[in-house]
């Protein structure tokens, strides 16, 4: 237990012994909790072979950076949220729907992109044909790029919800084209770096030095890569783009994540580094449209109905439910990651509460997580009472 968690243990007690029980019942091998208010972290615990300042792959954690990076472009006038995507970048499909395709609907999971396809196998099939190594490289990122640009809506943008990672991988492509940076440079300058989350990087495959393995949390074996995963991106599809894509691809520490969700409540107060308020009004808003739409232009929101979850299991799925807790405010924004990570955060109430698992090492299948989470969140959301 860390000195933060020990002066709260009073506060936090059963939070804490439900995150230890989580490595005894096998949902993790390794978890960091972390609970803030305001610019305040109440309590910090590590367990299962995790240290506070442990670096977990955050999976489609990944997306609410890539949103705030595109907000922070977007204030500096090179792109907007109801910018056509066809103006950014040359969408190859016919459908005509493409031509109403907004940033907009990429950040909402909006768009009509489907969820998810195994890209990966694509520039595998590639790579033997050729005899040339594409897997990881520039060539292989640009080949899946390709891939999302040639498909055709499912729907109208707009008229439905379906959480899609290719939507936010041509939203990480069209990043890059509108800052004329590559998309790791961008979020380091524009976002994690003013921010002070001096952890938060890319770790583009083969880049992790002997010397940090140690810090690094190892999410399993990889069939594709016949390795295990320890500094490389969990997701195949950003392991296929060289680790660096808009849906996956970033690692981070719980401090880090805090110095995020910090930033989204002072920015909400038109106090924040590098978001504007109305920057971060947006990404803490459910969008209108369609009726009913959990998502925010960058987050989804708690949900009260069950129902079929995400393809790839722990990712947020059209309706996965209650991960948030039944405990927590209705206005509340946060994302999961499919690694076993989440982030929620009360802007209200200016809570923070970061969850860092590395529930895959023991399979994608691994679902203990799904019922263990939401009581974690429980027993921190009931002790911040009132609105």
């Amino acid at each position: 237990m860390t000195p933060a968690a020990a002066g709260e243990a009073p506060r936090f007690r059963e939070a804490g012994e439900l995150l230890d029980a989580g490595v005894e019942e096998g949902a993790y091998a390794a978890a960091v909790l972390l609970v803030g208010r305001g610019d305040e972290a109440l309590f910090e615990r590590s367990t299962g072979y995790a240290r506070t300042a442990s670096l977990f792959d955050i999976a489609s954690l990944t997306k609410p950076l890539t949103a705030a990076l595109f907000f922070v472009l977007s204030q500096e006038g090179h792109v907007a949220p109801e910018g056509r995507v066809a103006e950014i970048l040359p969408l190859a499909s016919t459908d005509p729907r493409t031509k109403e395709l907004r940033f907009s609907h990429l950040l909402s999971h909006t768009s009509g992109l489907p969820a998810w396809l195994p890209l990966y196998e694509t520039v595998i099939a590639a790579e033997k044909a050729g005899g040339k190594p594409l897997f990881g490289t520039a060539e292989g990122h640009d080949r899946i790029v390709a891939e999302v640009l040639s498909l055709p809506p499912s729907h109208d943008p707009g008229a439905a919800w379906e959480y899609s990672d290719l939507g936010y991988i041509l939203l990480g492509r069209a990043i890059e084209v509108a800052g004329f940076r590559s998309l790791d440079r961008l979020l380091t300058s524009m976002v994690t770096a003013p921010l002070g989350m001096r952890d938060t990087r890319y770790r583009p495959l083969g880049a992790l030095s002997e010397c940090e393995t140690g810090q690094v949390i190892p999410t399993g074996w990889s069939e594709v890569r016949q390795r295990e995963k320890v500094g490389e991106v969990d997701d195949e599809n950003a392991a296929a783009m060289g680790g660096v894509a808009g849906h996956a691809g970033l690692f981070s520490t719980a401090r880090d994540l805090f110095l995020f969700s910090r930033e989204l409540v002072r920015a909400r107060k038109g106090e924040g580094r590098v978001l504007s308020r109305p920057s971060a009004a947006m990404m803490t808003t459910r969008v209108a449209q369609p009726p009913g739409c959990p998502r925010t232009l960058g987050f989804d929101t708690p949900t009260t109905s069950s129902g079929r979850s995400s393809p790839k299991g722990d990712s947020p799925g059209k309706t996965l439910c209650s991960q948030a807790g039944a405990l927590a405010p209705p206005d509340a924004v946060g994302h999961l990651g499919y690694t076993g990570c989440s982030l929620w955060v009360d802007p209200a109430r200016e809570v923070s509460v970061i969850l860092l698992t590395n529930r895959v090492v023991f399979g994608g299948e691994n679902r203990k997580l799904s019922s263990l989470r939401p009581r974690i969140h429980d027993a921190v959301w009931k002790e911040f009472p009132g609105r």
